[in-house]
């Protein structure tokens, strides 16, 4: 590489891990664009999300060359400590930590707790990837206000720069930590698309699909099938991608799903690994995810790129979907508005949905390039 600024990064899950979803990508896609601005340094786990076996081909406990040049240390759990992640860091010379969780043990609070004794002394960024949000905290709230409290009252997080990827986001960490904490609004970067869409079959009242999510309350599958429990006409094909994240909610939504009308077929599709997501979504017509917060939302990007008009909360950052013509952001207390926007989506025929699938990939593409990137991470790294 060759870039003379040293990046370090903590993170869960790192590739080839993908049942995280948004956050590997983001730094998948960070990595991607400024490989040749600074070098990569990644400190994560040696498995997946809900995964018990490591990754294949990897090294545990060893630092791993990946293809975009980013140096990877890849921890089991029988080998992480704080001992061992101190020996890890004097390895290697690093101008800038950059975390990619608020709760994460090892990987956000542990790092911190080394900022806080001085074992780490340079700049830390810290994103919270949607965690702060009402909808994110609502879950588990009792507990997580706990730790907030706690946290705030020792410092934990004092003397950090906060990366929001959206003004919605910039919001929810004023909210809790109040207007004077130092914040960088930048968004993520995103990987594009390897081939443009030629599908666009679409047949008047028949409809497909997809959901691209763990199966979580916060991603609210639940929802999406209650609202097609409403829906008598037309021929919807549903399909769910992603792990399930709680076995109880999973067997709930499968619970409704079975129960649904005759002329909704569902199918629980399991894991969607990495490189199948982009010729998975161009299948589809509509991009259904009624969440409780996302700060960025990588799915939907990925959706919009791809062709899928998205269905949405209006809990994400992409808004006023409905005036551009390109798909729907919808409160959640309005419920009868997904059943009209799905039943708006199974009156167009081919000509309609090209156009509007048409438009929704050029807005993608207008409102994640930005040409200023490598300048802009740089301020965020506080490089310049």
């Amino acid at each position: 590489m060759n870039s003379q600024k040293n990046i370090l990064v903590f993170i869960d899950w790192y590739l080839p891990a993908y049942k995280a979803g948004g956050p590997v990508k983001s730094i998948a896609a960070l990595v991607f664009h400024l490989k040749e601005e600074f070098n990569f340094y990644i400190i994560t786990s040696n498995k997946d999300l809900f995964s018990t076996e490591p990754h294949q081909n990897i090294k545990s406990n060893n630092w791993n060359l990946l293809p975009n040049g980013e140096q990877v240390f890849y921890f089991s759990d029988d080998y992480f400590s704080l001992k061992n992640l101190q020996t890890v860091l004097k390895e290697i010379k690093y101008d800038c930590v950059y975390l990619n969780s608020f709760f994460s043990q090892r990987f956000t609070l542990y790092p911190l707790w080394l900022k806080q004794i001085n074992v780490i002394k340079a700049p830390v960024v810290l994103a919270p990837r949607g965690m702060l949000g009402s909808g994110a905290l609502s879950l588990k709230s009792k507990k997580k206000n706990i730790f907030i409290g706690l946290a705030k009252t020792i410092g934990l997080y004092k003397n950090i720069t906060w990366h929001a990827t959206s003004l919605q986001e910039e919001n929810e960490i004023k909210n809790i930590f109040g207007n004077k904490v130092a914040i960088q609004t930048l968004s993520n970067l995103i990987l594009f698309p390897t081939k443009s869409r030629t599908n666009y079959g679409k047949e008047t009242n028949q409809l497909k699909i997809c959901f691209v999510s763990r199966i979580a309350e916060k991603k609210n599958l639940l929802f999406a099938l209650q609202v097609l429990e409403t829906i008598k006409t037309g021929h919807i094909v549903f399909d769910i991608y992603g792990p399930p994240e709680n076995e109880n909610y999973f067997n709930t939504c499968k619970a409704l799903a079975a129960k649904l009308p005759s002329n909704i077929s569902v199918s629980f599709k399991g894991d969607l690994q990495g490189d199948e997501v982009e010729q998975t979504l161009k299948k589809y017509h509509v991009f259904f995810l009624p969440t409780l917060n996302e700060n960025f939302g990588h799915a939907i990007v990925e959706a919009m790129l791809n062709g899928c008009l998205p269905l949405l909360s209006d809990a994400t950052p992409w808004r006023n979907l409905q005036a551009q013509h390109i798909g729907w952001d919808i409160s959640l207390n309005e419920k009868e508005k997904f059943v009209a926007a799905i039943n708006e989506a199974l009156q167009m025929n081919e000509v309609m949905f090209e156009q509007k699938s048409k438009a929704v990939q050029q807005y993608a593409i207008t409102h994640c390039i930005d040409i200023s990137a490598t300048e802009a991470y740089k301020n965020l790294f506080g490089l310049r």
